[in-house]
């Protein structure tokens, strides 16, 4: 059988089409199809339907592409898409609590509608809650991917990110989770079936050693759990406060964006008058009073003149502020980067445009989003009114985890993820603007911390010493490693070793976790398996033997491509440098 690039190109050559020609047909560009035809991605589930709509014969294709496309199709009649939707949901109950008084269950619509592949996940995840400790009623305000407990009503994660009946994959930027955008991100719907799983309540801690943008502390705040978090970026730090720890209400977010939009104007007069601000030079702006924008390389590439003075104001602003309010306007500011610079907004790595963006308005983009973030807070205090707790019980210690200690014992369950190796450094590209204009309050350039952050690739004062921990404590690493030596490829080297100094640092923040946890308390740790050459390297199974070395036993193991924002969404370079990513649940027994 024909693979499908090999299957692609004989399409082509027998419609006579260029690359260009076929590209046009189906609305993507002719680099996209070059790359389909050279392997180095796959198309999408819609650039399937597109292909097989003008003649491509598809249904041989391998399950990855078309086992993703939703039961629901995109190109269904409206009737049609009513009715399916409606014969699904009486599909697929499910049952909590013991025979006599167990309630009936009915799954979120992007359960019953999605793709096939993603089906096992989904029930196993549903599964994995209906085990959980807590009693049933209980649990039922807060159980995950649900719509409705029948007798008992709608679960509050349902509340708050209302899916639309023939929803075909999970949202997860509900509430203060789409404050901002962030590459490394897991879905917050497998934190809350990990929580409900591991029993955890208010009389629990949860901690997150590599808190990312929060996904763990803002499902913690939302169902009451207090939480304990380590970050070494210090705009992560402060996306987090920010997300999990809310006001009690929203009256000084509503005051703040309305503020904030008197200061932005009252400053703009003053500083550009009657004049034309694109005829303002760029280092005019940054010697502009108030300022505290440093300057930095090409800063005329990444803002108009409009821009940079726009973003000027919103920092000096902020700075001007004190505690939440002014972490909510930087984070306001964070969060509208890829609409202000040249960041482009339509991809998930960080693309830079070869000019700046043009006709940038930044007082309505961030009053706009301070407002948003306003009323997120009052639906977020409405849905979980029951559970909802107070922004103290969110603590994030800003640090590494290799530095950082917390004390013994003092913590119930862990969820986590780390960054999966290298591309640790690659991710704060995406926010790379944000950190050049907000250093007068992060007093961070996250290239400065490349050796204490986990997955740096950046590690050449190790280099010699790297996996000696790991080679003594995993037969796996052993094998794998040994099998692999320095190739001569510097960057393969810098690679290999980076990998192997992951596996140490595994092994240290599994000693640390295993001092944190209470007896019997659980983990879950989320991780991926990456590519190093052309072989994948075992890191799910090297985690385990490292960790069940310092008293954490495998309990369970859930592997599953995770998919953050879109559940049936396929991203290119993900495929070939993350293969497949694994929940693995382990249980302290010393």
């Amino acid at each position: 059988m024909l693979n499908f690039n090999e299957k692609l190109r004989k399409f082509r050559d027998s419609r006579g089409f260029t690359r260009a020609n076929l590209a046009a047909e189906i609305g993507v560009s002719a680099s996209t199809v070059y790359r389909w035809e050279t392997d180095k991605s796959r198309p999408s589930p819609l650039a399937v339907q597109k292909l097989a709509a003008i003649g491509l014969d598809v249904e041989e294709l391998p399950e990855t592409y078309m086992s993703s496309v939703p039961r629901i199709k995109a190109h269904s009649k409206p009737a049609q898409i009513i009715a399916l939707a409606k014969t699904l949901k009486t599909h697929g109950a499910m049952y909590i609590g013991k025979k006599q008084k167990r309630l009936t269950v009915l799954p979120s619509p992007f359960v019953r509608n999605g793709p096939p592949d993603q089906t096992a996940f989904h029930k196993r995840l549903l599964h994995l809650q209906m085990e959980s400790p807590i009693d049933p009623v209980t649990l039922s305000s807060r159980l995950s991917m649900v719509e409705d407990v029948v007798g008992v009503g709608q679960p509050t994660q349902h509340l708050l990110e209302m899916p639309k009946p023939v929803s075909v994959s999970w949202n997860s930027n509900y509430g203060s989770h789409g404050w901002h955008r962030y590459i490394g991100r897991f879905p917050p719907h497998v934190v809350r079936a990990l929580l409900n799983y591991f029993g955890a309540t208010s009389n629990s801690v949860v901690c997150d050693p590599f808190v990312g943008s929060g996904t763990t502390a803002v499902e913690c705040r939302l169902l009451g759990i207090p939480f304990v978090g380590i970050e070494i970026c210090p705009l992560s730090v402060m996306l987090t406060r920010t997300k999990a720890a809310f006001p009690a209400n929203s009256d000084s977010l509503f005051n703040l964006a309305k503020r904030y939009v008197e200061f932005y104007d009252d400053s703009w007069s003053k500083f550009v008058g009657f004049g034309d601000i694109s005829k303002i030079k760029h280092q005019k702006i940054l010697e502009r009073e108030g300022n505290t924008i440093p300057p930095f390389s090409n800063v005329e590439h990444w803002f108009t003149n409009e821009a940079l003075l726009g973003t000027s104001i919103t920092v000096q602003y902020g700075m001007g502020q004190m505690g939440f309010e002014r972490e909510a306007v930087l984070t306001a500011l964070s969060a509208k980067m890829r609409s202000i610079g040249n960041v482009d907004v339509d991809v998930v790595r960080a693309e830079y445009r070869k000019t700046p963006r043009l006709n940038v308005n930044v007082r309505n983009l961030v009053s706009r989003q301070l407002t948003r973030m306003a009323k997120d807070i009052d639906i977020a205090h409405s849905t979980h009114a029951r559970t909802i707790g107070d922004p103290t019980s969110v603590k994030v210690c800003e640090g590494s985890v290799l530095d950082i200690d917390l004390e013994r014992d003092s913590v119930d369950h862990i969820i986590t993820s780390p960054p999966y190796g290298v591309e640790a450094i690659s991710y704060l590209r995406t926010h790379l603007l944000s950190y050049r204009s907000l250093v007068s309050y992060l007093k961070h350039d996250p290239y400065q911390t490349r050796a204490q952050t986990i997955g740096s690739e950046y590690l050449v004062q190790v280099a010699n010493d790297a996996g000696r921990t790991a080679r003594d404590n995993s037969q796996v690493f052993k094998a794998f490693f040994e099998k692999k030596e320095d190739a001569g490829d510097s960057r393969y080297d810098q690679r290999r070793t980076a990998m192997m100094q992951f596996c140490d640092d595994m092994f240290t923040v599994g000693s640390k976790m295993a001092r944190w946890l209470k007896t019997n308390g659980r983990i879950a740790f989320i991780l991926g398996n990456k590519r190093l050459g052309a072989d994948v390297i075992p890191m799910d199974s090297i985690v385990v033997e490292l960790f069940e070395k310092v008293g954490l036993n495998l309990e369970n193991t859930i592997r599953h491509k995770l998919k953050t924002n879109n559940s049936n969404s396929q991203v290119p370079w993900q495929e070939r440098t993350i293969q497949e990513e694994s929940i693995l649940v382990f249980r302290k027994v010393r």
